[in-house]
C-alpha cells in the first residue's frame, strides 16, 4: 500500500469512529400514529363477490430505537366498513297454491343484495425493523379484538307466481301475494371477536428537531398492510335462506333478517380481510445515550460538550 493509499484509509477510518464516537446508543420514544385507507375480504364465497370498503385508526405506544433497530408496541383502535355483493337469485318453491288455491310454483327473488360490515377493533402491535438513512421498516402481528361487529343487509325483493296454464308468471299484484321490488333492510350485532393479522409498513422517517434537552422528534410517512391469518367467519350451522311456510311480505322479511354471509354457511370458504393505506407516525425520544469511543476517561463527546452534559453509560 502507498503512501496515498495509507493516508485516504487513515482519513475514512477517522470518520468511521469520529461517527462512532457521538453514536446513538439507543432511546425510548413515545409514538403517536394515524392510518387511512382500504379494506377487503380475500377468499371464494359462491354467489357474491367481495365489495371494496374503508378504513382508518389511531394509535399510540412506546417504540426502542437505537442506531438501526427499531421494536415497536402499544396500542390502536381501528373503524373498518367492508362488504359482500350478492348476485341475484331466483328461489322456486315447486307445486304450491296461491291465495285463491290454484296449482303453481311460487318463485321469490332476490336483486341488489349487499351485506355491509361495520367492525370497530381494538389492536395491539408487537413490529421489529430498521431504519437506515431517511428510510424504515417495521413487520410482526397485530392482535385484532373486535369490540363492535354489525352487519347491515340491504336488498330488493319480488315474489311471482308461474302456473302451467300461463305464457308469462303473475307479478305485481299484492291481492294474491305476489309483490314487486320491495326493498327491506335489516341490521344485526354479534359479540366479540378476535383474530391475529400480519403487518409491514415500510417509508421515509424525517428528523424534526431535537430540543435542549435532547429529546428528539421525527415524522414518518409510510404504506402499510395487515392480513388477517384467521378466519373472519364465525362458525354457524344456519343456512343463509329457508323458504317461509308461507306467503306474505312478513315472511319475506323475516327471510331477510337471516344470518349474513359472515355468520352462515353460505360462505363456504375462508374469508380474511386485508387492510391497506397510508400510515403517519411522529415519534417524541427521551432518554436518549450517547457512546464515546474517543473520549479517554469517561469525559463527553462532542455533542455532549455542546449540552454541557457528562457522558451517559
Amino acid at each position: 500500500m502507498n503512501k496515498k493509499h495509507f493516508i485516504t484509509m487513515s482519513l475514512l477510518c477517522l470518520m468511521s469512529l469520529t461517527v462512532a464516537a457521538e453514536s446513538n446508543l439507543g432511546a425510548n420514544c413515545f409514538a403517536i400514529w394515524a392510518n387511512g385507507g382500504i379494506a377487503n375480504y380475500i377468499g371464494k364465497t359462491p354467489g357474491a363477490k367481495a365489495a371494496l370498503g374503508y378504513g382508518g385508526s389511531l394509535g399510540f405506544g412506546y417504540e426502542w430505537r437505537d442506531q438501526t433497530l427499531l421494536v415497536q408496541t402499544g396500542v390502536g383502535i381501528r373503524y373498518t366498513q367492508t362488504g359482500l355483493n350478492a348476485d341475484n337469485r331466483v328461489y322456486t318453491l315447486y307445486n304450491q297454491y296461491d291465495s285463491e288455491g290454484h296449482l303453481m310454483d311460487y318463485q321469490y327473488i332476490e336483486t341488489n343484495r349487499r351485506d355491509v360490515y361495520n367492525q370497530a377493533t381494538i389492536q395491539v402491535p408487537i413490529m421489529v425493523g430498521a431504519h437506515v438513512s431517511g428510510f424504515y421498516f417495521l413487520a410482526g402481528v397485530k392482535a385484532n379484538i373486535y369490540a363492535y361487529n354489525q352487519s347491515d343487509i340491504k336488498g330488493n325483493y319480488a315474489a311471482q307466481g308461474v302456473y302451467d296454464i300461463l305464457i308469462d308468471p303473475l307479478a305485481n299484484m299484492d291481492n294474491h301475494l305476489y309483490y314487486t321490488n320491495r326493498e327491506i333492510t335489516s341490521s344485526r350485532k354479534y359479540g366479540m371477536k378476535f383474530n391475529v393479522a400480519l403487518s409491514a409498513e415500510l417509508g421515509g422517517e424525517f428528523r424534526l428537531g431535537e430540543s435542549a434537552g435532547g429529546n428528539v422528534s421525527y415524522m414518518r410517512i409510510g404504506a402499510f398492510a395487515d392480513f388477517n391469518v384467521l378466519d373472519d367467519r364465525t362458525t354457524s350451522n344456519n343456512a343463509m335462506l329457508e323458504y317461509p311456510p308461507s306467503f306474505n311480505n312478513t315472511d319475506m322479511i323475516s327471510v331477510l333478517k337471516q344470518n349474513d354471509y359472515l355468520h352462515s354457511t353460505a360462505a363456504e370458504n375462508p374469508l380474511r380481510q386485508l387492510y391497506a393505506g397510508v400510515k403517519l407516525t411522529f415519534l417524541i425520544s427521551s432518554g436518549v445515550k450517547y457512546g464515546c469511543v474517543m473520549c479517554e476517561g469517561g469525559y463527553p463527546s462532542a455533542r455532549d460538550r455542546r449540552r454541557g452534559s457528562r457522558l451517559q453509560r
